[in-house]
């Protein structure tokens, strides 16, 4: 991560004083070397990321780089960042401008997870807001790519084959008709493979006449 320089080192002073912490701020390295308040800042804007209590306010750097760790598995990686173990052990040492900059970092991972759960609600709403459209010519809805309508054969239109008949404001969707018209080409060829093996009764009466 790269050195802040003073606008936004400022920037960033001025997002942290508006988020409510638990303890006042006198000196950031110092004060957010546990990484409680890292917990509180990430709580503030997404409640159901961090359960406080697995935080514990500490002075001792074994218990802060527990803290950190914790962090790191459950909820850096939801934000899809990680700090290294380097890192860790230089901010529970208090070291000078790197707090800052994990907390630019962080900022940023915050801004980009709550713009996609924006965009995700807008995108839900904007679904269960939609309605139909509506065909005019046989007022229901429109139907789509995969899906025609068959029209019921009129009193001097045959129906060829056994598939049903549908009425003409019905819609039929295209895997449903390709179905049922293989089943009436499988019965077609059936009926053909029976006549083939019994001539009708017409054919062989004429035979028999010739032989006569």
């Amino acid at each position: 991560m790269n050195e802040l320089d003073d606008a936004e080192l400022e920037d960033l002073y001025a997002w942290i004083d508006q988020i409510p912490l638990s303890r006042p701020k006198r000196n950031i390295a110092r004060d957010f070397s546990d990484g409680v308040l890292i917990a509180e800042v990430i709580r503030h804007y997404m409640p159901k990321l961090v359960e406080l209590h697995n935080y514990t306010p500490a002075n001792a750097s074994k218990q802060k780089m527990e803290n950190w760790y914790l962090l790191n598995r459950k909820v850096f990686c939801k934000l899809h960042f990680e700090l290294t173990d380097d890192v860790i052990r230089s901010i529970c040492r208090c070291e000078p401008n790197i707090i800052e900059r994990v907390l630019y970092m962080l900022r940023v991972k915050i801004d980009r997870a709550l713009w996609e759960a924006s965009k995700n609600r807008s995108r839900r709403n904007s679904l269960s807001n939609e309605k139909p459209e509506v065909d005019q010519e046989y007022n229901s809805p429109r139907r789509g790519p995969n899906d025609f309508t068959v029209k019921r054969p009129g009193p001097s239109q045959g129906v060829k084959g056994a598939g049903a008949v549908v009425t003409q404001t019905d819609y039929v969707p295209r895997a449903v008709y390709e179905e049922k018209e293989q089943e009436c080409l499988a019965k077609e060829e059936t009926i053909q493979i029976l006549q083939a093996q019994n001539p009708p009764i017409r054919a062989f009466a004429s035979f028999k006449r010739h032989s006569n």
